[in-house]
């Protein structure tokens, strides 16, 4: 569906709060807009009276569009008794809901397709935007990665359009529609498909005309999750449409919630998003939960959702130019780096790179984060870093070991505390090559038999130990690189040896401790 504008050229009409299968399966404080001015470009003319002046309940907007027959069968009435047994969740979840709807709704009645396509997203994700399964499927409409692609959702690094709430619907309403011309016009068997994809349902169908059976959807014999599946959104269905018989409290309609979503034009943070549209960072957060790193990806999309009485504060910070360019690197853990580490070293704060990765654990090596400064100074570091390695390497002396029987390079690592690939690489030997008895290896003279149990210690440690310290005083244009590089000592050992100190927190005339190799 192409949106149609309605403040800006670039400001599109959104309903959104807060977060399939194959393709085949194979805030405001400010006046929020009124009903009439959203109404006025036709996006919500389904949600005015006869008279075209008065705003209707959006929930009675759904009610009222409600067609699907409801049978009476036990799968349904089970499915309706959880519903009633947990009313609490239910109202919760509709009051979540109620923002996206404008959106899907308008999508809906544009392409003439059922209202009960609006409460599926109850059923796959509670309108959770940051829903994941455990097959991997993501957002209000549940994609796995593989489907999300099929249907022209981007998903890389910086952004995941399963989780983008406009991008997403326009996909699963796509997906859908395919799927009801598959199954010529039946929706139980399309929503069927769209739980367990399009291949379970007919080879189904099949299995029943060979046995001359019926091939209605409650006749096929489907996965059990798909079985429950279409129960559940009928159960809703019914419970909605008839809310005063089941005493089901729906939320009131709050024009509030609904978004707007301005091109920014550029990559841009959320954080500065937020200060330049007065919406708290954590609102903006959920309402953009399609990137997933805090800012908008470099190749975009750069659309910022937000609620529509902000659009203009943010519209008119961004044509002010009042905009930072954003130039984020990444960096690839190693072992003995922490978060804490790493913000010390390159002078950020440890809760930056938690928020810039969405980190609630420690870092492991091999893990490339993202880091919220620029990549030309990641760069920067790890070349001094890797020169210094390359130096000390070239420089150290090596040792001689014999293999004997029963030897295989990780039992020589770990007598020598080394690891095992760098014995591949100071001998050459590739990942496949077997050790013989009697072979010759080369280890680097600081590889110390672990018999000496003390030898486990750090590096930095070690050569506090040998009590071979130095103090260097700070000169003006020195950096936690230089200082290294002219020192042939790493970053990580500087930064453990002077607790203290961070890159940005260099000063002319202080000290740093430095122990020699």
């Amino acid at each position: 569906m192409k949106a149609k504008a309605i403040l800006f050229a670039s400001v599109l009409l959104v309903g959104c709060q807060a977060s399939n299968k194959d393709a085949s399966q194979s805030a405001s404080n400010q006046n929020p807009p009124s009903a009439n001015s959203l109404a006025a470009a036709g996006d919500l003319d389904w949600l005015m009276g006869p008279d075209g002046q008065t705003e209707r309940e959006l929930w009675q907007v759904v009610s009222e569009g409600l067609e699907m027959d409801i049978p009476d069968n036990e799968r349904i009435r089970e499915q309706k008794e959880y519903y009633l047994n947990n009313k609490r969740y239910l109202q919760n979840v509709t009051l979540r809901a109620e923002p996206y709807m404008y959106w899907i709704i308008s999508q809906i009645k544009e392409r003439q397709l059922p209202m009960e396509l609006v409460l599926l997203p109850i059923v796959e994700s509670a309108f959770n935007p940051h829903a994941t399964s455990s097959a991997s499927a993501a957002g209000i409409w549940q994609f796995i990665p593989t489907t999300g692609r099929y249907y022209g959702l981007k998903q890389d690094k910086w952004y995941d359009g399963r989780r983008d709430v406009a991008e997403s619907t326009t996909a699963a309403l796509d997906m859908l529609e395919r799927l009801n011309i598959m199954f010529e016009g039946d929706w139980l068997q399309a929503i069927a498909a769209y739980n367990c994809g399009e291949g379970r349902v007919l080879r189904a169908i099949k299995e029943n005309e060979a046995k001359g059976l019926p091939t209605d959807y409650w006749s096929l014999n489907l996965p059990r999750e798909t079985q429950l599946y279409v129960p559940k959104l009928l159960a809703l269905t019914d419970m909605v449409k008839h809310n005063e018989r089941y005493a089901l409290s729906l939320p009131s309609s709050n024009l509030d919630r609904a978004l707007t979503r301005v091109e920014v034009g550029q990559q841009i943070e959320l954080a500065q998003a937020a200060k330049m549209s007065g919406v708290p960072l954590t609102k903006l957060q959920t309402y953009n939960a399609g990137y997933k790193h805090n800012v908008t990806s470099p190749d975009g999309p750069h659309a910022i959702m937000l609620p529509a009485s902000n659009a203009k504060q943010l519209e008119d910070s961004l044509s002010s130019g009042d905009i930072n360019l954003v130039n984020w690197g990444e960096h690839k853990v190693v072992n003995g780096e922490t978060i804490e580490i790493l913000a010390r070293r390159y002078g950020i704060t440890a809760d930056s790179i938690r928020q810039a990765n969405n980190l609630t654990a420690q870092v492991s090596a091999g893990q490339v984060i993202t880091l919220p400064i620029s990549g030309e100074y990641i760069n920067q570091i790890a070349t001094q870093q890797t020169q210094i390695a390359s130096n000390s390497s070239r420089s150290a002396a090596k040792v001689k070991y014999t293999v004997r029987a029963g030897d295989t390079l990780s039992s020589i690592a770990k007598r020598y505390n080394v690891k095992s690939s760098d014995i591949q690489s100071w001998n050459k030997l590739g990942k496949n090559n077997k050790l013989k008895p009697g072979q010759s290896l080369q280890l680097a003279s600081n590889a110390t038999n672990t018999k000496s149990r003390s030898t486990k210690s750090s590096s930095a440690k070690s050569s506090k130990n040998n009590n071979s310290s130095i103090t260097y005083r700070i000169r003006k244009g020195d950096s936690l690189a230089s200082i290294a590089k002219r020192h042939n000592v790493n970053i990580n050992d500087v930064l453990k040896w002077n607790s203290k100190v961070t890159a940005n927190r260099l000063q002319p005339g202080s000290t740093l401790t430095l122990y020699k190799r």
